[in-house]
């Protein structure tokens, strides 16, 4: 994502389902898209201080005139890194256990007291 909106071609980020193509490029649909793709950069910038608080975040989303600036570097896993992790687990014995990962959904209700 950061690569892409670095060289300014976000949109290829987007779902093709949504059916973008359909819409010209002034369409508010893609300019939003785009504004929460960059909200969500400045929201995941390597030093914790720089992103802004959630309701800096809301009046980013929702007041288009509000003037982003531009995010920093998200912090990056090194893919050279991860490959030699991924190598090494194989002479790991919790690793070569292979277990299905179960999604479950949980419901909360709250009440007062």
């Amino acid at each position: 994502a950061w690569k892409n909106f670095q060289m300014g071609t976000a949109e290829t980020l987007f779902d093709p389902n949504l059916m973008f193509h359909h819409y010209n490029d002034e369409s508010d649909l893609k300019k939003d898209a785009l504004r929460v793709i960059h909200v969500a950069l400045l929201c995941t910038q390597e030093i914790p201080s720089l992103r802004p608080f959630m309701s800096k975040v809301l009046e980013m989303l929702l007041n288009k005139e509000y003037n982003l600036p531009a995010p920093t570097n998200p912090p990056f896993i090194d893919e050279n890194t991860m490959e030699l992790n991924d190598n090494s687990s194989a002479s790991n014995p919790f690793h070569a256990i292979s277990c299905p990962s179960v999604a479950s959904v949980s419901h909360s209700s709250f009440y007062p007291r």
